[in-house]
């Protein structure tokens, strides 16, 4: 309430003759220290009852209305200083707020860590579906590959190290004559030193005559080490030599690492 509301409420009168309740009497303070037109006001109430008591009463020494006015000015001061104790619904409340910050820093905190979590959850998700499909993907290809090396016109030739080069090596090819096609299994050939590649050769025994039909540039990368090549002339073996990157024209022997004829 403004100070005029406060004149208007008939609070004031009930104040000064003591009829309001603690709370009430401290806010009539609040607004006695807040509005000086309601302190004005209170002391004009005091006047006119003093006033009409004076009417009323037998008249009393100026010795008595000191002793009077010592014990108003004391009950005043008395008052005033109650009106000072501790204010404890302000304490709570800046309690409450406090504790409201901390309360609300703190779920900031767990949403952050909340989120985090999430996030490495999806990478791990992802992960485990990108395992999940090379996996699928693998058993596919392990499937068509087994189909194909079970087909009735596919010819199976076994590549064993060469003795003088590399006689721990070995190799396999699958040679299907009606497709044209050669699946190379080179799992038992060492990785090729930097700067050199493998290169298969297609062979015709009478007169030998070497037909280079691929290289296996990726070998260090594909992990099954199973290579399919493709356009391959009517052969009756094949060889594996070592040769500089890119290839040669033909095959050179002294690198021959393994060789076999149908």
């Amino acid at each position: 309430m403004n100070a005029q509301e406060y004149i208007a409420s008939g609070n004031l009168e009930l104040f000064v003759y003591g009829t309001l309740s603690e709370a009430e009497n401290k806010e009539i303070i609040a607004a006695m220290e807040k509005y000086p037109e309601v302190k004005e006001e209170v002391e004009k109430i005091e006047a006119t009852l003093k006033t009409l008591a004076e009417g009323v009463a037998p008249s009393v020494s100026d010795k008595v209305w000191i002793a009077i006015n010592n014990k108003i000015s004391v009950g005043t001061v008395k008052h005033l200083e109650t009106d000072k104790t501790t204010n404890w619904p302000a304490i709570l409340g800046w309690a409450a707020s406090v504790l409201l910050i901390i309360g609300l820093f703190w779920m900031f905190n767990q949403n952050a860590s909340l989120e985090n979590q999430l996030v490495e959850t999806q990478k791990e998700n992802q992960e485990l579906l990108e395992r999940i499909i090379s996996t699928e993907e693998s058993l596919a290809e392990t499937e068509t590959l087994l189909n194909i090396l079970r087909d009735k016109d596919i010819k199976s030739v076994n590549l064993p190290g060469h003795t003088p080069v590399a006689p721990e090596a070995f190799a396999k090819v699958f040679y299907n004559q009606n497709t044209q096609t050669v699946h190379l299994d080179a799992r038992g050939l060492p990785d090729p030193p930097e700067g050199m590649v493998y290169q298969v050769w297609s062979l015709k025994m009478d007169p030998l005559t070497p037909t280079s039909i691929g290289l296996l540039n990726d070998f260090t990368t594909i992990d099954n080490k199973v290579f399919v090549l493709e356009n391959i002339p009517e052969s009756e073996g094949f060889g594996i030599t070592l040769e500089p990157a890119g290839g040669s024209p033909t095959p050179t022997l002294e690198q021959l690492y393994t060789l076999g004829v149908i």
